[in-house]
């Protein structure tokens, strides 16, 4: 089985881009519900949390313990997946001021951060939320704001675990291919050899292979 990247989808409009970005950069990719996850194997490399329309602070939003991929996989939140383990952590969300959505400025506070490297320090970035972040957990270290939000992006300190509040896989985040580049290869480690073709390729020989048993 090849490379693999779990995205897992807490109904987020953007789930399906962000699986055309991730095979754009070669990279092997499967979206699963979160209330239908797959056995989790040697081959998935890293996890996606991706965004939602609910909110963290509802009774009935869609939940996982993410801490059960953090302790075993490197991790990237979007947006509600970055609300969701600042969340279940003991930090703060809460209501914007006002909704944010639009486009906004980095200002990168760790340059040296793998998810960054490459990423001009005040990268355009596209928001769209209307809860934020306003306190993160004591192991949470902040590594990105905007004008308009405090938190980001962040990192758990000890893990390949980061946040972005902001969506990388949209074209008006003019360096989101480049962030997600930079966790496929530098924190997931992925080969990033994947092609349409040798997907194809494997399953004709995984079917051959089972027609034969």
């Amino acid at each position: 089985m090849h490379q693999t990247i779990l995205i897992i989808d807490f109904g987020s409009q953007y789930t399906q881009l962000i699986a055309r970005r991730v095979r754009e950069l070669n990279v092997y990719c499967e979206i699963h519900p979160y209330n239908h996850l797959p056995q989790l194997s040697d081959h998935i490399k890293g996890v996606i949390f991706s965004g939602s329309p609910a909110s963290v602070r509802d009774n009935e939003a869609p939940e996982i313990d993410t801490r059960l991929f953090r302790k075993n996989f490197p991790v990237l939140g979007i947006c509600y997946g970055a609300q969701l383990m600042a969340h279940q952590n003991g930090g703060l969300v809460a209501p914007s001021n006002t909704r944010e959505y639009g486009r906004a400025h980095l200002q990168i506070k760790a340059v040296g951060k793998e998810i960054f490297n490459n990423v001009s320090s005040q990268s355009q970035v596209w928001m769209s939320h209307a809860d934020t972040i306003k306190e993160v957990p004591a192991d949470f270290e902040i590594i990105a704001s905007t004008g308009d939000v405090k938190v980001a992006a962040y990192h758990i300190k000890g893990e390949k675990t980061y946040g972005l509040q902001f969506h990388p896989e949209v074209v008006h985040s003019d360096e989101g291919k480049k962030i997600l580049e930079n966790f496929l290869k530098n924190v997931c480690g992925c080969s990033m050899d994947w092609t349409p073709g040798s997907f194809i390729d494997e399953t004709v020989a995984l079917l051959k292979a089972q027609l034969q048993n």
